[in-house]
């Protein structure tokens, strides 16, 4: 019996690779079955003493618990229920941590992934160049959606593409595999997708792993260091001259900078302006304890006169003030130490610097929005989290 839990369990986690960047339906059937699999293959007590041995791991319970805890505060909870949905994606972590994973499974988990993510890209290429039609044309069983972009909504497509894009690009440097030009053609592919369309968080996260890249491995080399800055500035110079929504894109968001939040004559001041400024001047008034789990999105709605739909935003699309206006500043350093001891974590590990790339990335993920509460992007980073942790560089 075991034994064909054990391998589910391994043919499952490789399926996430797949229906993580397409399905998010198929992503939340798979994860299931992983929870039952994990439940079903017993073997508590030492599941248990290895979750406990993991400091990042108990900081994510102490976050739960303190949203927990948060009901007993505040005067309004309305989007409780929706929180504590998204609380419980957290758990997907320690059963991924203690199941017992090959190491062929993580490889082949990883390659699943980016040759996913690949036809991903160029399917999503092919629709934005009208060289086919949006995937619901061909299935009646999906509903058309302006935001998809492929198979996912674009904003998720754009970060996955992106991540993908780091993990090609170590893999290609350090010469950890043998198929080259594979990964030269899926790092093109990301790249023209990540900048032809909508969705700015992957394209930070991607000029962010470039500009690592390109100073960790020429820091000794002055012109060559230069001449690599140059190419990546010159490749954004040309994407802006060249794409119209990589320049409607920079230019309303430059323009957004430049007027403090002023989005334009007649128009509204740009939201997540309003969410910052808000959000921070009420967290000041209640910084230890902030207003109470699942208290945002009502006190938006009743207390901010701006113009937007708060109906429609019930987080401040950032991660750090979301949590710290909820659970005040106990919140916000559990939701730093689990970062903070992943980090370590992965540095101890052999090619740490590259590893710890990811949960780094994902802090600068959650400046722009509350990542670790959105279902894909939550699993996306529990599943590549687990290969960066558990897979052992030859």
């Amino acid at each position: 019996m075991n034994r064909v839990v054990n391998k589910a369990q391994q043919v499952l986690f490789i399926l996430l690779g797949i229906t993580i960047p397409t399905s998010i339906a198929i992503t939340n059937l798979v994860i299931g079955l992983l929870a039952l699999c994990w439940i079903i293959e017993g073997d508590f007590k030492n599941k248990f003493k290895a979750i406990k041995a993991s400091k990042w791991i108990l900081s994510v319970f102490a976050l739960i618990a303190l949203y927990g805890l948060g009901m007993l505060w505040g005067n309004t909870h309305l989007n409780a229920n929706w929180q504590f949905q998204r609380l419980a994606l957290l758990l997907v972590f320690p059963v991924l941590r203690t199941m017992n994973l090959k190491q062929e499974t993580i490889r082949n988990g990883v390659v699943a992934f980016l040759i996913t993510t690949f036809i991903s890209a160029i399917v999503s290429i092919a629709i934005n160049n009208n060289i086919i039609l949006p995937i619901d044309e061909y299935f009646s069983f999906i509903n058309y959606d302006w935001s998809i972009s492929a198979f996912i909504k674009y904003n998720y497509h754009n970060v996955i593409l992106s991540l993908s894009f780091t993990i090609s690009l170590y893999i290609l440097i350090e010469k950890k595999s043998k198929y080259k030009v594979a990964l030269v053609l899926f790092i093109i592919a990301y790249a023209i997708s990540i900048f032809t369309e909508r969705g700015r968080a992957g394209q930070v996260i991607f000029n962010l792993s470039a500009l690592f890249y390109i100073i960790y491995y020429n820091r000794k080399h002055l012109l060559r260091l230069l001449a690599f800055i140059i190419l990546l500035f010159s490749f954004q110079f040309i994407v802006y001259k060249t794409t119209k929504v990589y320049k409607n894109r920079f230019d309303a968001v430059s323009n957004i900078i430049v007027n403090n939040g002023e989005a334009g004559k007649g128009k509204l001041e740009d939201i997540r302006y309003v969410f910052v400024r808000e959000s921070v001047n009420r967290i000041l008034q209640k910084p230890i304890w902030g207003y109470g789990t699942g208290s945002f999105g009502k006190i938006f709605i009743d207390e901010v006169d701006s113009g937007h739909d708060f109906q429609l935003h019930t987080t401040p699309h950032n991660q750090y003030l979301y949590v710290w206006f909820e659970l005040g500043i106990l919140g916000l350093i559990l939701l730093l130490f689990i970062f903070y001891h992943q980090i370590k974590e992965l540095f101890r590990k052999k090619d740490g610097i590259h590893r710890a790339l990811l949960p780094i990335s994902f802090m600068f993920l959650m400046l722009v929005d509350s990542y670790f509460f959105i279902f894909i992007l939550t699993i996306a980073y529990i599943f590549l989290y687990t290969i960066y942790s558990r897979y052992e560089s030859e």
